[in-house]
């Protein structure tokens, strides 16, 4: 343990600036850093054990020590209530460039929320926040300051959302309507916000605030949540300015189950009803979206002027896919002028352009695009130049440290050092992430990937090179961790270790702390329910923390890929899909036998947008993966692949 430690605080002290030929110095350094290191850890201790004395002893001896703030953080965030506004806005000060200035203010301005302390939370808050909680207490504060104007916009702005708000918010909401400040129109528009937002509770509670005046307009927008399809046999009154208020949200929502009985139904009342220019875009927007979603080929004319009128991106990118998917060629060329000019530049665009252009015998045309293409490395490039049988363009560049770079010695930086040592990489996540927010100067941004590149900080160096749009910086881009382990399990489950490394890049950017919002863990994301029944395959025992370790999730990660490829006669495309969106979809997504298409085409329709990126991406950096390991000849898409009935 001790020469881990001692070798990671020397490669620091060397990206510092400290030289060779320092040795006696840097063990001295190394001493007093350790010493330092123990003395944190027992101070934390002592703090959570309730022994204050001992912490304070400790702490003054702390001061110069990287993460003394969060000693102090852990201190002053135990009772944020007793703190004086002074004491917090000096916290806020001294700890500005790190997270937990935010971090304190937010526990601070929540006590004295709570405690009706106005004054203080005006003290160090003077403009509206950005947490709707905060807010509202803001808004408080206002009025107890006496700036009712302020207090009552502030509180009609957030009553009108189309969901319910925090509990802060009830004081400020209850006093704002007894001054009278709730009107029908207001009512009128939260009821319209909620009953987009699928919010029926909240619909009922808001009907009941409603004057005389429009409670029959009321009575049948709730009525019209319930069935939309009831909207055909209704009769609104064509005067009555919230009729088309009423017909235009109803036949949204009837969209959404029903697209062609809202088109007819949309048609119809157009001949009755006057509607305004967000009315008509809110029900044709859903019809279309609907309508894409269903793939009805009825409302194909519709659709092409619809989609004229929207120019919306989104659904002029499903009715192309919708198009390629049936390789209506037709579509496809009528369609694609419908994109925007910036949608227009996209790869993914010019590449079917080209497409068409060749289908179209324009060859002198189409051969010029996908040589621009094919100088480009991504899924499109390296599809280009398949096509053309044009080696790829990997536009590899190397980053150099700027000549008067001080990153190593920032105090962020040093933090980020000792987090990682006491193995609080979250914390050290955020530190970086809000270096990098407060980094605007592109050539500082690119000091810090190199600087995490040096230090072996995979996940941030991708973070700082994105940051900083250095996209051919492939060094921080496409870093090779944990070498053994991917080449132990590529030999073992017989796959080439860039697959694996280009899995683990897509899928946590080589965070082996990763965990996504639906559970999955570690380098290779693996499900809990996955890993159990993959380790129960392989013989092992299972722990789900253990999907947290490096080794054991790559072991995983990798049988599990060995098992898809298995499954699926080794096509990586659709293992690919599968290890993302689950085999069941691969089944679903599946043309049957004698409809199938193109690799190309098959890949690009896939529903899930998540999971057609995916598949990109991995097909795509694994070719990267295979340049950085310095491999000759690099493969896209074998001839099996290339050959296969999608």
């Amino acid at each position: 343990m001790f020469q881990r430690i001692a070798r990671y605080s020397y490669a620091f002290l060397l990206v510092c600036g400290v030289g060779a030929g320092t040795t006696a110095a840097t063990d001295t350094t190394d001493a007093s850093l350790n010493e330092q290191r123990r003395s944190y850890t027992e101070a934390r201790q002592a703090l959570k054990d309730g022994n204050i004395a001992r912490y304070e002893r400790l702490r003054t001896g702390l001061n110069d020590y990287p993460l003394a703030i969060y000693l102090d953080y852990a201190r002053i965030a135990r009772h944020p209530g007793g703190v004086s506004p002074q004491q917090a806005r000096e916290f806020i000060t001294r700890s500005a460039d790190s997270p937990l200035a935010l971090r304190f203010l937010g526990a601070y301005l929540r006590a004295a929320g709570k405690s009706g302390r106005w004054r203080d939370f005006l003290q160090l808050m003077p403009e509206e926040p950005n947490s709707i909680d905060l807010k509202c207490y803001f808004f408080r504060a206002q009025l107890a300051r006496g700036d009712k104007d302020l207090a009552w916009e502030g509180a009609a702005r957030l009553w009108v959302a189309g969901n319910s708000q925090p509990g802060a918010c009830d004081a400020l909401f209850q006093a704002w309507q007894d001054a009278g400040g709730l009107t029908d129109d207001l009512v009128w528009l939260r009821l319209r916000n909620a009953f987009d937002a699928g919010e029926g509770s909240l619909l009922r509670y808001v009907a009941r605030k409603s004057s005389s005046r429009i409670r029959p307009a009321v009575d049948t927008l709730l009525a019209v949540y319930v069935n939309p399809a009831s909207l055909a046999a209704r009769s609104l009154d064509p005067e009555d300015p919230l009729s088309a208020d009423i017909a235009s949200h109803g036949l949204a929502a009837l969209a959404r189950g029903n697209p062609e009985l809202a088109l007819s139904s949309w048609i119809a009342w157009q001949q009755q009803l006057r509607f305004d220019e967000q009315q008509t875009r809110l029900v044709e927007s859903a019809i279309a979206l609907r309508s894409l979603f269903a793939e009805t080929a009825s409302h194909r004319d519709w659709l092409d002027g619809a989609l004229a009128r929207l120019q919306d991106d989104i659904l002029t990118g499903i009715r192309l896919r919708w198009a390629l998917r049936e390789q209506d060629w037709d579509a496809l060329e009528r369609t694609l002028p419908l994109l925007t000019e910036s949608a227009r530049d996209d790869n993914v665009w010019r590449y079917w352009r080209a497409a068409v252009q060749s289908r179209r015998g324009e060859v002198a045309s189409a051969q010029a695009a996908l040589e621009q293409l094919s100088g480009e490395r991504d899924y499109y490039g390296f599809l280009a130049a398949d096509k053309l049988g044009r080696p790829y363009a990997f536009n590899h560049l190397q980053l150099t440290l700027s000549e008067d770079s001080a990153v190593a010695e920032l105090p962020a930086v040093r933090r980020i050092a000792e987090l990682k040592y006491h193995r609080e990489e979250m914390q050290a996540h955020s530190e970086w992430y809000k270096l990098l927010q407060d980094t605007s100067d592109v050539v500082r941004q690119q000091d810090l990937a190199l600087l995490a590149t040096r230090n072996h900080w995979y996940r941030m160096a991708i973070d700082a090179a994105t940051r900083a749009q250095v996209w051919d910086a492939l060094d921080q881009r496409f870093p090779r961790p944990y070498q053994v382990v991917f080449e132990k399990n590529a030999d073992l489950r017989q796959v080439p270790s860039t697959e694996l490394m280009a899995i683990a890049r897509r899928e946590s950017a080589f965070f082996a702390g990763a965990q996504s919002p639906v559970g999955a863990r570690g380098l290779m994301q693996v499900m809990p329910a996955t890993g159990r029944e993959v380790a129960s395959s392989l013989g092992q025992r299972h722990r789900e923390s253990d999907l947290f370790d490096v080794e054991y999730n790559v072991m995983l990660g990798s049988a599990y890929y060995r098992q898809l490829l298995d499954r699926y006669d080794g096509n990586r495309v659709f293992a690919l899909t599968a290890y993302n969106a689950g085999p069941h979809r691969v089944a679903r997504w599946r043309n049957k036998s004698g409809q199938g298409v193109p690799v190309e085409f098959w890949v690009e329709t896939i529903p899930y947008k998540e999971t057609r990126n995916y598949v990109q991406a991995v097909l795509s950096y694994n070719v990267v993966f295979q340049y950085m390991q310095g491999e000759q000849q690099q493969t896209f898409l074998t001839p099996e692949e290339l050959a296969a009935s999608y």
